[in-house]
């Protein structure tokens, strides 16, 4: 559900200007409906990692812990550190008022729902940056690719005498400032620096 759910929403973030790519947007669109559905009821029924009473919301522990993080001090979680389940949370709302308002908007052609439906966007795109940067600097705090163990379902301990390799994890940040340095040239007025139809 992970990874379905990030690629509908590339490929609606990518789409959301073009007229011509309209319709693969919308479907983008429902799919992102469809996976959050999936993934809010599964978060009620597992009983893996994945369950929601596996990592409560908790704004006093996630705070807690990302200073920990900055200052080097954050304790390993297994599952959802209390920073990443604010974020978990804060995607999965943020996602459903966004697919929400985009089906408002285009089944009733609601000026208010657009906007609406901009914004909720955004301020996804933007937690999801943010959501990036944590996974970023937890793995480096605690010397584990964190993406791997998202794609594998595993999360493995570094030996004491393994390297601890940044590539992967560089990689992903530059490909994040890229998108953000674009995003932030077109909302200056500028044509960005990833051409679009």
């Amino acid at each position: 559900m992970h990874w379905s759910m990030v690629a509908s929403f590339i490929v609606a973030m990518w789409t959301r200007d073009s007229e011509l790519d309209r319709l693969i947007h919308i479907y983008a669109g429902y799919a992102l409906g469809i996976i959050l559905l999936a993934r809010i009821i599964y978060g009620f029924v597992a009983n893996d990692l994945a369950a929601f009473r596996r990592f409560p919301p908790s704004l006093s522990r996630g705070i807690k812990y990302a200073i920990a993080l900055v200052r080097g001090k954050a304790r390993n979680h297994l599952g959802h550190n209390p920073a990443g389940a604010l974020a978990i949370y804060g995607m999965l709302l943020l996602g459903a008022a966004a697919v929400a308002s985009g089906y408002w908007a285009f089944e009733y052609d609601s000026d208010l729902a657009k906007v609406l439906h901009h914004h909720f966007c955004y301020a996804w795109f933007w937690l999801i940056c943010l959501h990036l940067f944590g996974v970023l600097m937890g793995s480096l705090a605690h010397e584990e690719f964190l993406v791997k163990a998202m794609i594998t379902g595993c999360k493995t301990r570094r030996s004491i005498h393994e390297p601890f390799s940044l590539q992967a994890a560089g990689i992903t940040l530059i490909m994040l400032l890229i998108r953000i340095l674009d995003l932030i040239n077109r909302l200056f007025g500028g044509k960005g620096f990833i051409g679009r139809k």
